[in-house]
């Protein structure tokens, strides 16, 4: 779509018209002086003056069109979609391949009904951005924030619990996921941490986990998974799970089957509804050097003309 920033610089396409209709021209009062010896200017052909006026009359038009900004607006372009940086952070403690759920009737283990399960959730939030985080005797990054999820999805299918060791450095993960979503530098950040045990080798308690994520704006909902048996029950720090979710703004889901965990997930993204804010983008481009040309080249032209019409 083509615009003009400044129309009224189109009036002065009137002012010829202006000075001739109210400044006409006078017939000299005194006849001038003819020298015999002078040739007197000839005019080689009378059309060609029709023409110069013509030309004189588009480079006029061309140059009051350059003064009026013409700039064409490309269509708008999402460029930003206010979205959530969404963090998970996995216990990948050997307690993980436990073979204790039933899915759609077979007896398969936790990691694989998490794995599964972390996928539906990604799909399910085309909009929003997913990293993912596995500890277990210490916590790093498996996949950075990234809005390809299917990219995510193969990082979610690599999780096995012979990546990180045997103990379980649940504030650690706090830490990074913390630190990771900040480098993001956006206002939603979420951390959805799921483990089925307690915290044995972080050397961060769970007060400055809690302070950690509200001094960087980090909500946490946190997930106690696994089996709903005695053992589980002894080794989860429930106490500690409530505490970080709690204290940050977040909720504590305990999934004891592949339908809690999956409706764990379906109440955190309840909770965090999608966000609708768009923000465009029109690309304009400037034209005021086409007219401003043009008039240039009939500028050259008339001169040319005028050369060559008069000797």
């Amino acid at each position: 779509m083509i615009q003009i920033k400044y129309p009224f610089v189109l009036i002065v396409l009137l002012l010829p018209y202006l000075i001739y209709y109210f400044w006409p021209l006078r017939e000299p009062n005194r006849k001038p002086i003819q020298l015999p010896s002078i040739p007197l200017v000839k005019n080689r052909s009378p059309r060609i003056s029709l023409v110069l006026v013509g030309i004189c009359v588009l480079s006029y038009i061309c140059l009051a069109l350059a003064a009026c900004r013409p700039v064409f607006i490309g269509s708008p372009v999402l460029v930003k979609k206010d979205s959530y940086n969404i963090m998970v952070a996995v216990d990948v403690s050997p307690s993980m391949d436990m073979n204790d759920m039933v899915h759609h009737g077979i007896r398969t283990t936790r990691m694989d009904v998490l794995k599964e399960e972390l996928k539906d959730f990604a799909a399910s939030r085309k909009e929003d951005g997913f990293g993912l985080i596995v500890f277990a005797d210490k916590a790093f990054v498996m996949s950075p924030v990234t809005h390809d999820h299917r990219l995510y999805s193969q990082f979610v299918d690599e999780l096995a619990t012979n990546l990180a060791g045997n103990l379980t450095s649940l504030g650690d993960a706090v830490i990074l996921a913390g630190q990771t979503l900040a480098s993001e530098k956006n206002a939603n950040n979420v951390l959805i941490l799921l483990t089925d045990g307690r915290d044995t080798s972080s050397r961060i308690s769970a007060d400055d986990a809690v302070t950690f994520a509200l001094n960087n704006g980090m909500k946490i909902y946190t997930v106690g998974y696994g089996a709903m048996n005695n053992l589980v029950t002894e080794q989860m720090d429930t106490e500690m799970l409530q505490k970080l979710a709690e204290e940050t703004g977040g909720r504590f889901f305990r999934a004891t089957d592949p339908e809690s965990l999956s409706q764990a997930y379906y109440n955190i993204s309840a909770s965090e509804p999608r966000l609708t804010s768009e923000r465009y983008f029109q690309q304009v481009h400037e034209l005021y050097y086409i007219p401003l040309l043009l008039s240039l080249l009939l500028s050259f032209a008339a001169a040319y003309l005028m050369r060559r019409h008069y000797e």
